[in-house]
């Protein structure tokens, strides 16, 4: 019985015993329940006018989805030096200031399938999301990533991505995609553990590169790799195949790129890499990579890429630093989708790149990135940025 109810009840009997009545059993559990009922509506109407708003009206609840879906994003501001010898093929020295937003909601449209997508500033550029601060002009914001990921509980480990993805290659080292490209088009990926113990990773992907009705250029791309855990230590091993389908019809790759590239010259590309994680106190990976393009259409069609990272900038006061070697012959990859920043994305070359990155407080960070390349005829490019990277 609620308090409504027992208040009611009393004052009845009382009301009762006042005029000299005493109610029959019948009479106080027919009234005991047209009470409960009363009591059950005035407690409805007390749920609803909480939920209503200062002018009366009932708030809209929230839709289920919003619930299921996660916002974040980041903002870098960068300071960038570039120093170019006079008769190189960048233009000149420079000294810009830039920024990098992007923010983006990631979230299910049912238990198996989930969304995301993303806005950044930059212009058309596929591996550049920069925008140079210039005249106070209102800048380009575009889309992305828009995707969905589909991973039926019937095939359990493999996830199905279709739009604008992230990237689902394994070894990001920048030698072949920059780390802003995000690839348009379908991808598997799919992990898994044997018998023993080893992680098995695997993806394969479609993805139109120039849309031209039925004579697309396209990449086609397949992984494979292996992970096992020793003592202390993590090592990885993998192999992959990037195949471009119809390049020469569609005046190379290169067509897109910054024209490093022979002119005609196919791509299919083989790749081998490897990496070993030390989980010691302080945290050491060590990263080989080699490359090499079955099609081009001269011998420069090799890349190879050595590097080590120390420690792990994910916490306050932790910081990480790292350095890499690299040689990327003229033919050896598409010069448009490579690291932007070394060597002005331009293939052959080679130099040195280095990473010090420290974190400021929880989601802020203070980075130092530096390139020290020189291109087939000795000429320098060299870049330097300092940044300052805020998550949210």
């Amino acid at each position: 019985m609620t308090g409504i109810t027992k208040k009611f009840m009393a004052a009845w009997i009382i009301t009762g015993c006042l005029t000299g009545r005493t109610p029959a059993a019948e009479e106080l559990i027919m009234l005991r329940q047209q009470l409960n009922e009363l009591s059950a509506k005035i407690e409805q109407l007390e749920t609803e006018q909480s939920g209503k708003s200062e002018t009366g009206l009932i708030k809209n609840k929230a839709p289920g989805w919003s619930s299921d879906t996660k916002f974040t994003g980041d903002f870098m501001y960068i300071y960038l030096c570039q120093f170019v010898d006079s008769d190189s093929p960048e233009t000149a020295d420079q000294n810009r200031q830039r920024v990098r937003l992007r923010a983006g909601a990631f979230g299910k449209v049912t238990d198996r399938i989930d969304y995301g997508i993303r806005l950044a500033t930059g212009g058309a550029s596929a591996v550049n999301a920069n925008q140079d601060i210039d005249g106070g002009s209102k800048k380009e914001v575009r889309f992305d990533q828009y995707y969905v990921d589909l991973h039926p509980e019937l095939l359990h480990g493999m996830h199905l991505f279709m739009g604008k993805i992230p990237q689902p290659w394994l070894n990001r080292t920048g030698l072949i995609w920059d780390s802003d490209l995000n690839p348009e088009g379908i991808a598997a990926v799919c992990t898994g553990t044997s018998s023993n113990g080893l992680n098995l990773m695997a993806n394969f992907g479609s993805f139109v590169i120039r849309e031209n009705g039925s004579d697309d250029l396209r990449l086609w791309s397949a992984q494979v790799a292996g992970e096992t855990e020793l003592t202390g230590t993590t090592a990885r091993l993998g192999l992959s195949g990037f195949y471009y389908q119809n390049e020469k019809n569609q005046g190379a790759v290169s067509g897109m790129t910054t024209g490093a590239n022979t002119p005609g010259t196919g791509f299919n590309l083989i790749e081998c890499f490897g990496s070993v994680d030390l989980k010691s106190p302080l945290p050491v990976n060590l990263t080989g990579q080699y490359v090499v393009n079955t099609e081009a259409a001269v011998r420069h069609n090799s890349a190879g890429l050595f590097g080590i990272m120390v420690g792990n900038a994910k916490s306050k006061g932790a910081w990480e630093a790292g350095y890499n070697y690299r040689i990327t012959e003229t033919d050896a990859v598409p010069d448009g989708f490579n690291e932007a920043t070394f060597g002005g994305g331009r293939t052959g070359t080679k130099g040195h790149s280095i990473l010090l990155k420290y974190c400021v407080t929880k989601n802020v960070f203070g980075q130092f990135a530096g390139s020290l390349a020189t291109d087939t005829q000795n000429r320098r490019i060299d870049i330097y940025q300092l940044c300052v990277n805020f998550r949210f």
